[in-house]
């Protein structure tokens, strides 16, 4: 007999919501069940086919334009994404060993993390002190070059690095090094000024540099522009800002290389964006979905011939915590899943240390191993546009992309993405997101694990790792400004005259200075400081770390009245750090809950129980402990409206409920103690 399931009649959305409305009980529709999210979008509880009808989208393919669906019309059997893991290592030597050793591992790209110093085109000893190799690899010489790749095959291990302002020395670097290379070597000086706040050559130069680079690398494959929008994401904004403002980014490149005549159908290809990936999983699938949308439609309006937008995603920082760090893998494994599910063509997945140290053999190897458990034990290898068809992702892509093309607009009305960054409109606008989120963190709205929701108290710090290469680096500043001394003259800038420039005894910092650059470094800008969501929460806890202020949770009456609040009070202090104590059962009298608080010596306690038993609690209660405990920090679990004043009559300190401000509440209390 064939099953089937005609005897049960299809439900309509309107007999669905009817049912919802109900199951409420009178709680409004609309403000139990749509989330807002910090993009402005109204989330739904269920889609359906109407959400996709209502589009009205054209029939649309992995591997065709306009790419939402992909750029490979065989999804990552064909080629897998690259897995292009940092390695934050300062020294050549050191970068080496990481690098061999993660080649055998499961990685098959080289992730370069140029240090600052390099990203800039100066070498060690003119560098701020301290920025040198602290976040990347130093590469100022062939030597260090030589020895970073020894043993390397950078054709079958393609080089990604984001080179910073120009790409061009590291692109003649990698060359004079490897006599060839595959991958990306991008310049991006329009991220680099919003990031610095300042850049030592013109953006004239800059893209001069850019289109020289992106001549010698067609037919290469070798990419050369970056746009690295993730710093917008790592500075607190919103997907739609991080999209926005890429795209403006991309677009002034765009207009940039065909006025220096670099061919227009060469110039698409060029291309590699960072996005970041954060935790809102299914924001994340679209986004990087939506940005292969727009980037189609930027790429037609130009008038050239369709090319897919290659996408770097990196896990986010905003979301990563230095407190209960091994949380941070759950983090990233979503974070991968998005990005593989969205069609990344390589990936960075954050190791879980990332945020405290340089990461050790341990947590790089649980880092690596998430793309390989992705790819061969969740089978996301085999499948194209895994996301594709859904009504709440694609009802989600679209709504993102309407959004942040009309952000991109704004940009392009303004007279495009350098002009917007000398009035400082993108910082603004990114400013003022990380606020909204970082107070939605603040008031616990939007929750950090282990920091400002379910926090450890028990939890071991990790312990800093030791780095030698600092040592390192003073000792080869001498032979640095040696080899500088005699200087070098470039007959004209290209890759190969770069090259044997650097085999003759060059420099990264002599080679930046004997391009021919004509004009002076741009004006000073507000520059974008990337942050964490739990920096507040994180200082906090540091402060309370030696001496924590001690908590009683003054219990009354039997579970089922008291435990609601005094579970929520305990971990609305335990997020600052603070000693709770709650060991005992629900007081059966006042007296018994005086005599319990007294014994706990504790400078804060904590009123828990319900409205109704308040008025008969507090007036016995709060008065007497006072009385016996001069100074002590009377707090009531709950904001019961009607009988504020009375408590306060009573001699209640304060109040703490779900929409208190946690962080700025906590922090206030622990200086006033």
């Amino acid at each position: 007999m064939k099953l089937t399931l005609d005897e049960f009649p299809a439900t309509t959305y309107e007999e669905w919501k009817a049912a919802a409305e109900e199951s409420l009980k009178g709680a409004p529709f609309d403000k139990k069940l749509i989330t807002s999210t910090p993009e402005g979008i109204k989330l739904q509880p269920i889609y359906g086919r109407a959400d996709l009808d209502a589009l009205s989208l054209p029939e649309s393919w992995p591997g065709l334009p306009p790419f939402a669906r992909g750029s490979s019309a065989a999804g990552n059997k064909k080629q897998p994404w690259l897995i292009a893991q940092e390695l934050p290592c300062g020294c050549p030597e050191k970068f080496n060993t990481a690098l061999k050793s993660d080649l055998m591992r499961g990685q098959n790209s080289v992730a370069l993390l140029p240090d600052v110093a390099t990203r800039l085109g100066l070498d060690p000893d003119e560098a701020a002190c301290g920025e040198v190799g602290e976040c990347g690899l130093s590469l100022a010489t062939l030597d260090d070059a030589s020895r970073a790749f020894a043993g390397v095959d950078l054709h079958a291990a393609p080089v990604l690095a984001f080179a910073g302002v120009s790409a061009l020395p590291l692109a003649g670097l990698l060359q004079a090094a490897s006599g060839g290379f595959a991958g990306a070597v991008l310049a991006d000086p329009l991220t680099e000024w919003a990031r610095d706040g300042k850049l030592g050559i013109s953006l004239d130069d800059a893209y001069s540099e850019m289109a020289v680079l992106s001549k010698w690398a067609a037919g290469k494959g070798i990419r050369t522009v970056g746009i690295q929008a993730n710093l917008w994401a790592d500075a607190g904004g919103t997907a739609v800002e991080e999209l926005a403002f890429g795209l403006a980014t991309g677009a002034a490149y765009f207009r940039a290389l065909a006025a220096a005549g670099v061919p227009e159908d060469e110039i698409a290809p060029r291309f590699v964006m960072a996005l970041s990936l954060g935790s809102n999983l299914f924001m994340q699938i679209a986004k990087l979905r939506a940005a292969r949308l727009l980037w189609d439609r930027i790429v037609e309006a130009f008038g050239v011939k369709p090319a897919p937008l290659f996408l770097h995603g990196r896990s986010s920082i905003f979301n990563k915590s230095v407190l209960d760090p091994h949380t941070n893998m759950l983090r990233a494994t979503a974070e991968g899943f998005a990005g593989v599910v969205g069609g990344a063509d390589s990936m960075h997945v954050a190791a879980f240390d990332e945020p405290i140290r340089t990461p050790d053999e341990f947590s790089t190897r649980i880092a690596r191993n998430i793309h390989v458990i992705l790819a061969e034990e969740c089978g996301f290898a085999e499948v194209a546009d895994a996301a594709g068809g859904s009504w709440y992702v694609e009802s989600l892509t679209i709504e993102l992309a309407k959004k942040a093309w009309e952000l991109f607009q704004e940009v392009e009305n303004r007279g495009g993405m350098a002009v917007a960054l000398r009035e400082g409109f993108p910082q603004s606008a990114v400013a003022v997101s990380a606020k909204s989120r970082l107070d939605a963190g603040s008031k616990r709205r939007e929750a950090v694990l282990g920091v400002n929701l379910f926090p450890n108290p028990a939890e071991t710090p990790l312990a800093p790792n030791p780095d030698e290469a600092e040592k390192k680096f003073a000792a080869r500043s001498k032979q640095i400004a040696s080899a500088r001394k005699g200087g070098v003259s470039l007959a004209s800038a290209s890759v190969e005259e770069i090259a044997k420039a650097f085999q003759a005894g060059a420099t990264i910092g002599g080679i930046s200075k004997a391009l021919c650059r004509k004009g002076a470094g741009v004006p000073e800008i507000p520059r974008v400081r990337v942050i964490r969501a739990a920096e507040g929460y994180e200082r906090l806890r540091a402060s309370t770390k030696e001496n924590p202020p001690q908590v009683w949770l003054a219990k009354f009456g039997p579970p089922k009245q008291s435990k609601a609040r005094a579970d929520f009070s305990s971990g609305f202090f335990a997020a600052g750090g603070f000693g709770i104590s709650q060991k005992t059962a629900g007081a059966k009298s006042v007296e018994e809950a005086l005599d319990q608080a007294v014994a706990s010596k504790a400078g804060i306690v904590v009123v828990c129980s319900t409205d109704d038993s308040y008025p008969e609690i507090v007036p016995a209660f709060v008065p007497a402990l006072k009385a016996k405990m001069p100074g002590v920090k009377v707090i009531l679990a709950g904001y019961p409206a009607d009988q504020i004043e009375a408590h306060k009559a009573s001699g209640v300190d304060d109040f703490i409920h779900i929409k208190v401000d946690c962080l700025a509440f906590l922090t206030n209390l622990q200086k006033e103690l």
